[in-house]
């Protein structure tokens, strides 16, 4: 018996296996939405294929944060200074007195 030839996967003759070998698995990965754009970003930009991608995503290999980094920004806190450090940042670095 010969299994479904992939893309990916080139066919495997199950005949041609040693017999304490287990049968190849086959698996396909769909994506969609979002996450597919991002895949296909990423893929673009690494020079490697969406679904290669796709299959380490679903494998978990590869992480996707959920939303992006400006939509948790809010909630970090970075810092606890003086609201008006910005306009006296030259005074604070020379040493001077800003008070």
């Amino acid at each position: 018996m010969k299994t479904k030839e992939s893309p990916l996967m080139p066919a495997v003759d199950d005949a041609a296996l040693p017999p304490d070998e287990p049968r190849p698995i086959q698996a396909h990965v769909t994506v969609s939405g979002t996450v597919a754009g991002i895949l296909r970003d990423l893929a673009a930009l690494e020079g490697r294929t969406p679904e290669a991608l796709a299959i380490e995503w679903a494998a978990g290999k590869l992480v996707i944060p959920e939303g992006s980094a400006g939509d948790a920004i809010d909630d970090w806190g970075l810092f606890d200074g003086p609201p008006d450090l910005a306009s006296r940042v030259h005074d604070y670095l020379r040493g001077g007195s800003a008070a």
